[in-house]
């Protein structure tokens, strides 16, 4: 927060300015404890700066800055940043992250507190109320008809509604609740196989190991590791679709509950999570690599866009998913439909120069380590999950109605 002087000083107005900036909505204000004074919120000025360039804001650049609502293009975050060499978490490169066998746990608490712990935590398991228990066979039942991301969300909302209305204030703190969160979603993996199972457990074991448990796959040390890192990399993205979504629940008061099935509902689109599924269809469905190829042929020459190949954001290979995809090459004992897989994945980069992207990593990481259909877009869904109650506990710090206006561009009678 800054006084009226400094304010005015950064902006290079006079007072009068930034009062006309305050009544036009533009800079948000509170009052100095104990005084009559105002103060200005510094993020506030910063974004006027920045659209100003220099010159008194015209009434374009006014309505793209009004905060009756975050109607600017870009929104400030301390949280992620891409770049050529993939996502920073807090300034730390997401790749290599996953390469320093830390936990996902990690990842986590860097997000979220801004730090890298100096001990890893092993978070302890939410409560399994008998209850749910009974939504175990219709969950696993709906596995068939619906997506990973609709299947998390409809566990989400049944765990929090058995913790209460307001789940988030029942289990005690936001950090709590995000674990919870990420926890459920995990355990929700088991219902994917072909013997569903929904355990919390009751010791404490990471968010990897609980995957591994809940797909029945080894629970060795080289199997955690990998999804380890597999999680890490799926955190977060900058200010996805999804990650946006989140924000605009978390201003509006929403909890971490709210946020993150927000997150799901968006995150379902062919643009974002659903491409995962696409990805990991059109490499299951071929028996050849040359069926492999004609099928990318055939959506290249359709303009339809191939999934899990070409992100926008990098100009060749996602880094992510080229470090996804050295770790699948490295499993010892894979069976022979991931060697299939692994070598379409190299036929499209050869001879269709397809760059392939997260969902295409996280497929051939699947098919490596055997994981039942639907994994690869379940497990980004919940690393994702981390970078979405990240970017929800930054909205409320913000404190301002993510609320963009329109501009009409209809009829007047």
């Amino acid at each position: 927060m800054l006084d009226a002087k400094s304010a005015a000083s950064l902006l290079g107005v006079k007072t009068q300015t930034l009062y006309a900036y305050v009544s036009r909505g533009l800079i948000r204000t509170a009052m100095r404890p104990g005084t009559q004074a105002s103060l200005y919120h510094r993020e506030d000025i910063e974004a006027l700066r920045q659209n100003r360039r220099g010159s008194t804001p015209s009434a374009d650049s006014a309505d793209r800055a009004l905060r009756w609502g975050a109607s600017t293009q870009v929104v400030q975050t301390a949280i992620t940043v891409i770049d050529p060499a993939g996502p920073r978490y807090r300034g730390k490169l997401a790749v290599e992250l996953a390469s320093t066998r830390r936990p996902f746990e990690d990842c986590v608490e860097l997000m979220w507190t801004g730090a890298l712990p100096r001990h890893s935590l092993v978070w302890q398991p939410p409560p399994q109320p008998s209850a749910f228990d009974l939504l175990v066979p219709t969950l696993a039942g709906l596995t068939q008809r619906c997506t990973t991301r609709q299947l998390f969300a409809l566990v989400a909302q049944a765990h929090g509604a058995f913790c209460g209305r307001n789940p988030e204030n029942a289990i005690g703190a936001p950090a709590l609740a995000g674990r919870q969160i990420i926890q459920v979603m995990a355990t929700a993996m088991g219902l994917l196989g072909a013997r569903p199972q929904f355990d919390l457990g009751r010791e404490p074991e990471s968010v990897a190991a609980l995957l591994a448990r809940s797909m029945r796959l080894p629970e060795s040390a080289e199997v955690v590791r990998l999804l380890d890192a597999a999680l890490i990399l799926s955190a977060d993205h900058e200010l996805a679709p999804s990650t946006y979504a989140a924000r605009v629940a978390a201003s509006a008061g929403g909890d971490l509950f709210a946020c993150v099935v927000s997150a799901l509902g968006t995150f379902e689109g062919p643009l974002t999570g659903f491409a995962c599924d696409e990805a990991e269809r059109l490499l299951r469905q071929v028996d050849s690599v040359k069926a492999y190829v004609q099928s990318l042929w055939e959506l290249a020459e359709r303009k339809e866009g191939v999934p899990g190949y070409n992100h926008p954001l990098y100009d060749g290979i996602d880094p992510r998913a080229a470090h996804l995809l050295t770790l699948a090459q490295g499993v010892a004992s894979m069976p022979p439909r991931a060697r299939l897989v692994l070598d379409c994945i190299e036929a499209g980069r050869a001879k269709m120069q397809m760059a392939p992207s997260l969902a295409v990593g996280l497929v051939a990481l699947a098919a490596a380590l055997d994981m039942p259909v639907g994994a690869p877009g379940g497990i980004m869904a919940v690393g994702r999950a981390a970078g979405w109650i990240a970017h929800a506990l930054e909205q409320r710090l913000a404190g301002y109605l993510v609320r963009p206006r329109t501009k009409y561009i209809g009829l007047l009678e």
